[in-house]
């Protein structure tokens, strides 16, 4: 495993984001630069990976989405376009040859 690790070329990315939806700590890694990372939706890179653990700690339905959360789909069609999406916030650090910036670093 090392010599294939030391092999390898380019950027790669190791982040961190609570997922919500499922309740969870979710942590994965990527050959893709920090500023590149594959999510469908928006993202903010954040250096206080602390934050980020903080909000999974504290999530008070973990993997639940609160009836009172829930919108009827004909209300949220008429809505759609006028909020502004929340992006994740995601800790994420470079690494290999060309890890780029590394606003994730501890």
């Amino acid at each position: 495993m090392l010599g294939r690790a030391s092999s390898s070329r380019g950027a790669a990315a190791f982040y961190v984001w609570h997922d919500a939806q499922a309740g969870q700590l979710r942590c994965s890694t990527g050959s893709v630069p920090p500023e590149a990372l594959p999510f469908g939706g928006l993202y903010t890179a954040s250096d206080d990976l602390d934050a980020i653990v903080a909000e999974y700690l504290t999530d008070a339905s973990p993997g639940f989405v609160l009836w009172s959360d829930l919108e009827d789909v004909d209300h949220q069609a008429e809505q759609a376009g006028t909020e502004p999406e929340i992006p994740l916030s995601v800790w994420v650090s470079g690494v290999g040859d060309e890890g780029g910036t590394r606003p994730g670093r501890r």
